[in-house]
């Protein structure tokens, strides 16, 4: 069979497409998993357990930068934006350490784990990472 120049080039235009799909997850990757944002009850209330909205957290990692992100409705300034995170990788977690992004904002970071089961939410309490006992979800966004 005689290869035409119009066949090689759409098979050389076929394997360079391959080959960038096959690679982009190397350089690109997002995560999604829903997550509970409890509200408070009420002017000045506390949180509620049976008080929340159904939102999500998003990683993005790109060219060795993690960016997080909240969208969980209405949202304080603290977690509000996009902000740069680190993030540790084993074989059963996955941690998330997103930075302040300002002055009074609360440290927090979510370990999440890989098997799709579910994760916690952290507090920075007494220079140590303490379980927020509150069910966020964490599960994979589908």
């Amino acid at each position: 069979m005689k290869h035409t120049p119009l066949n090689r080039a759409a098979r050389l235009a076929l394997t360079a497409l391959l080959s960038a799909t096959a690679l982009a997850p190397l350089s690109a990757q997002a995560q999604t998993w829903e997550y509970k944002s409890y509200k408070k009850s009420g002017l000045g209330g506390q949180y509620s357990k049976d008080n929340f909205v159904v939102g999500s957290v998003s990683l993005a990692e790109k060219d060795g930068k993690a960016t997080f992100s909240t969208n969980a409705g209405a949202m304080d300034a603290c977690r509000r934006a996009e902000v740069p995170a680190q993030v540790t990788r084993t074989d059963t977690e996955i941690t998330i350490e997103p930075e302040v992004p300002m002055a009074g904002c609360e440290k927090f970071r979510l370990v999440i784990r890989t098997d799709g089961s579910g994760g916690r939410r952290e507090l920075w309490r007494n220079e140590k990472w303490v379980d927020s006992k509150w069910d966020h979800g964490l599960t994979p966004r589908k």
